[in-house]
């Protein structure tokens, strides 16, 4: 059996249609308390020049967004290293920001322990470890993930 790589994988037409779906319902606010947690981001392709528009997770840090990718191999992720400038939207109203990579592994631990408080389901979910996880136990299971923060321009 031939292994596909992350490069050529491509996103199913079902898939497709859920993202469809979230964006329609995310954009009239109509997703209940998901609102709180899931955002539109709207990048420039890194190959096509296009728009693309897909829904992801997020989460409110003082007046700035930040927001993960687990593998770090999404397109709206890599996307963000030839166009940082984006257009988020969260709960009917647009942002435009810049989006910038977090390397700083201080910041990568604060990052971590907010979402320990805020979002404390997406430590196992998305992370693999218990919410009552030790920092260092959180930044060896963040090893595979791209953090992103998102900065108004």
């Amino acid at each position: 059996m031939s292994q596909i790589s992350s490069e050529s994988r491509r996103v199913s037409a079902l898939a497709k249609m859920a993202f469809k779906a979230q964006i329609f319902l995310l954009r009239r606010n109509w997703m209940g308390p998901a609102g709180n947690i899931i955002m539109i981001i709207t990048t420039i392709g890194r190959k096509s020049g296009k728009a693309f528009t897909t829904p992801i997770g997020y989460q409110w840090d003082g007046d700035t967004v930040l927001t993960f990718n687990v593998g770090r191999t999404s397109n709206w992720y890599k996307n963000l290293a030839q166009n940082p400038l984006v257009t988020l939207e969260i709960k009917k109203k647009t942002y435009k920001m810049r989006a910038a990579y977090v390397t700083d592994t201080q910041e990568i631990r604060q990052i971590l322990e907010l979402y320990k408080c805020e979002q404390t389901s997406a430590l196992p979910r998305f992370f693999g470890v218990p919410a009552d996880s030790s920092g260092d136990d959180l930044m060896k299971a963040a090893d595979k993930v791209g953090f992103v923060r998102f900065s108004a321009v």
